[in-house]
């Protein structure tokens, strides 16, 4: 019998083991097991495990994730095709599909296509999946789940991997794949000065990782606590503080929320480089429906493509990107709100092809009067650019007007024009990943994973909006102090506590306490996983470097080095004929934890690759 070893049984590693599955006639004739193994639960893994607080919600909607891959995804396996969660939760509360645990009942319930559901039932759904699929294994085909944390991989010498296990036992298999997910890390740079401070000065300090986890009793109601980060983190530490602590939000009668505190909480002092969250997460009715394609790309980049040299980021492509996010917000903004237009749509349709990018400006100054209503890139970016230095309480008064502008623009169905830029922008995630080999390395970090994914994270990232009315509730009582753009933290040593400031502050506000409210960058050697960093340490596994001799460029991502069929790359250079790696930290990229429906998923082609290699492979080495 041949056995595949998956280390990492969460989204990732199950929907490898859907692959697997959908793939298994590429072995035929030979026994398959597919071991699972994980510390966490299978299926839900780390993240999305049962027994978390119901105040960690998702952060997409609930028509917007799945596991399975439909019809529309390009890979060379067969499709699967399955229910969303929101039509999961459906079925389930109609009795179609097996009843959830009990306490999980009302969560299930509580979904609707367009909420945020709790992280625990997405557990659940994702628990349901994975039976779902072993029910679904071919004749011959076997899953079996090991509870347990891999600690080493080693070579036997008749070619056995053979995985050990922090009990001491051991898995001897075919091939392993590393399906590791999110991974903490060890504090580097300012991190590790931030936590030297901590110990010297008697101080809390809390580095970057999963604020779910983290032991926030270090946090004593009132203390003032630094909080770099203002993304999802931030949020979740946020909810754990307050509601968490007995705090609760009551709604006015003009509308407005309200924080009753318990008493207990925290002040969240809060900054990050924008200063303000991300956009409210996109949830309006579109006029025109969802975007469906991009109207200047491909044709261009069929042109673009037809030789054999590079292309270069803001030569080629950030023109034709800027073009389109123009495009589809104008359309459905002439559909859905012509109030705000100057002009017939199909008159500013044939202006718009014609028009060079650095003609886009002045044909939306032309067509869309009021400024407000207009596409623009640099108030995205940098909400508080124009905003001068003032003191905290200035400055929280001026954050809450544009939380409360925010508001009113997600809320608004005339915005429905923001919804058409983020689905112009997930056609964008999935399509330019694909050009990444026509790129130059400094190319590929600087503008695909730094311009351009910052950007696309200020849309398609943001929060709910019901948690940034949160924040504006939180404000007005107090329990957060927003900070501002550009935050800075400043080690005292002369008073022995952190200092942070900003450039909307004309103050700095000390505190006790530092929390980087973020999840770890990818890194090998920096990893806290007993295993990657072993792996790592004898050249077994390798780090991924963006190196472009012409120009001398050369740096280091953090990410696992694979081939392209997922095969490891040792520290010579070479690939593992029986290791891979699959996720978000490998040189694949591109892979998340769920996909939209009816999408073409890096996510499933990804998967459905590495599966057909693992097969293949087995099928070569017997």
């Amino acid at each position: 019998m041949a056995r595949i070893a998956v280390l990492g049984a969460g989204p990732v590693g199950v929907g490898l083991v859907e692959r697997l599955l959908a793939n298994a006639d590429l072995a035929p004739g030979r026994p398959i097991e597919i071991m699972l193994i994980d510390p966490h639960p299978a299926g839900p893994g780390r993240i999305w495990r049962d027994g978390q607080s119901p105040l960690m919600r998702m952060n997409s909607l609930a028509k917007d994730i799945t596991l399975f891959p439909g019809e529309a995804v390009r890979c060379v396996g067969p499709p699967r095709p399955g229910p969303s969660l929101a039509e999961w939760a459906a079925a389930t509360v109609a009795g179609r599909l097996p009843p959830v645990d009990p306490e999980l009942a009302d969560d299930v319930r509580e979904i609707s296509p367009v909420s945020f559901a709790t992280r625990r039932v997405q557990g659940a759904y994702l628990s349901w999946f994975l039976r779902e699929v072993i029910g679904q294994a071919p004749p011959g085909v076997r899953v079996t789940v090991r509870r347990g944390r891999a600690v080493a991989l080693t070579g036997a010498p008749d070619g056995t991997e053979r995985v050990h296990l922090a009990d001491g036992s051991r898995i001897d298999a075919d091939a392993v794949v590393l399906a590791l997910g999110h991974l903490e890390a060890r504090p580097q740079g300012e991190q590790s000065e931030a936590a030297g401070f901590a110990e010297r000065h008697g101080l809390v300090y809390l580095p970057p990782g999963f604020i779910a986890e983290a032991d926030l009793s270090v946090l004593p109601a009132g203390a003032d606590v630094l909080v770099r980060g203002m993304g999802l983190a931030f949020f979740d530490l946020m909810a754990l503080v307050t509601e968490g602590r007995g705090g609760r939000y009551v709604r006015e009668r003009d509308g407005r929320l309200r924080y009753l505190p318990s008493g207990r909480e925290p002040r969240l002092l809060a900054g990050s480089r924008r200063g303000l969250p991300y956009r409210c997460k996109p949830s309006h009715r579109l006029v025109h429906g969802p975007v469906r394609e991009l109207r200047y790309f491909p044709p261009a980049l069929e042109q673009s493509l037809a030789g054999d040299g590079m292309l270069d980021f803001r030569r080629d492509l950030w023109p034709l990107i800027r073009k389109d996010l123009s495009f589809a917000y104008h359309r459905e903004l002439f559909a859905a709100a012509p109030r705000h237009t100057a002009m017939p749509w199909p008159d500013f349709a044939r202006l718009h092809d014609a028009a060079a990018v650095g003609e886009l400006d002045a044909l939306a100054e032309k067509a869309v009067p009021n400024p407000a209503h207009r596409w623009n890139m640099d108030e995205l970016r940098a909400p508080l650019r124009h905003v001068e230095p003032r003191n905290v309480d200035d400055f929280r008064a001026r954050f809450g007007t544009l939380l409360e502008q925010e508001l009113r623009r997600a809320h608004d169905p005339a915005r429905s024009a923001d919804s058409a830029v983020y689905g112009a922008q997930l056609l964008f995630f999935e399509r330019l990943a694909r050009l990444r080999p026509r790129l130059s390395p400094r190319d590929q970090v600087e503008e695909l994973d730094g311009a351009w994914f910052t950007l696309f994270n200020l849309v398609a990232s943001g929060p709910p909006a019901f948690r940034t009315e949160e924040l504006l509730a939180l404000c007005r009582a107090g329990v957060v102090q927003p900070l501002g753009s550009g935050m800075r933290v400043r080690l005292d040593e002369s008073t022995g506590r952190y200092r942070a400031g900003s450039a909307n502050l004309d103050e700095e506000c000390p505190a006790a306490a530092l929390i980087d409210a973020r999840l770890p960058e990818p890194t090998l050697d920096g990893s806290a996983d007993h295993l990657l960093r072993a792996l790592h340490a004898s050249g077994a596994a390798s780090e991924e470097f963006l190196t472009d001799p012409a120009t001398g460029y050369r740096t280091p991502t953090g990410r696992i080095a694979v081939d392209d069929r997922g095969r490891m790359v040792t520290a010579d250079g070479a690939a593992h004929p029986a290791r891979y790696a699959l996720g978000w930290n490998t040189s694949l990229r591109g892979t998340r934890a769920f996909a939209i429906p009816g999408t073409d998923a890096a996510t499933f082609r990804h998967g459905d690759l590495v599966a057909r290699a693992v097969l293949t492979g087995l099928s070569e080495r017997a």
